[in-house]
């Protein structure tokens, strides 16, 4: 990690070697996408898309509803501001999950993340139409101040459960 103020840092994983190690035993074995929405043309890494070289489904699905965010992180991954970038429409997003549901038909975990993805305009109807979908578990990747700053978002965010996590 990069920050300007306090400069480079590095994270530690695991403090113990065996247990680190032991995690290892846990993996599965790959399961492929139910359907494929590209064609092979080059190979990984030069075609985008889920192709059918594709040998692992997504074990967890990344939807980015809004480049924007509500904090000016220097450390921030995506780069977000309030004024960078735009919030994708509920039809933007409604596809999107479309996809996923297409390609996995059930798929096991996926986050609503962006940016800040509390801002977005539409952020209760994305929730509902996410919930709609026979998603197994919706997270949300977010940075908690809506939640800690506004009581009745956080008692909606509630009603969600089960299968629904704040990341």
């Amino acid at each position: 990690k990069r920050c300007i103020e306090h400069g480079n840092s590095k994270v530690l994983i695991a403090d113990d070697i065996e247990y680190y190690k032991n995690i290892r035993n846990y993996n599965k074995p790959s399961e492929t996408p139910y359907t494929f929405n590209t064609k092979t043309h080059y190979g990984c890494p030069y075609d985008c898309g889920l192709c059918p070289d594709h040998e692992q489904h997504s074990c967890l699905t990344v939807v980015e509803v809004t480049d924007r965010c509500n904090l000016t992180c220097p450390t921030c991954y995506a780069g977000s501001s309030p004024t960078y970038g735009r919030h994708r429409t509920l039809d933007e997003v409604k596809a999107m999950l479309d996809t996923i549901v297409t390609n996995e038909k059930e798929p096991d975990v996926v986050q609503i993340s962006g940016g800040e993805p509390t801002i977005h305009p539409q952020f209760w109807e994305i929730l509902d139409y996410a919930k709609s979908l026979p998603i197994r578990h919706l997270m949300l990747n977010t940075n908690g101040i809506k939640i800690a700053k506004d009581f009745a978002f956080a008692e909606r965010l509630k009603t969600y459960a089960p299968d629904f996590e704040i990341y």
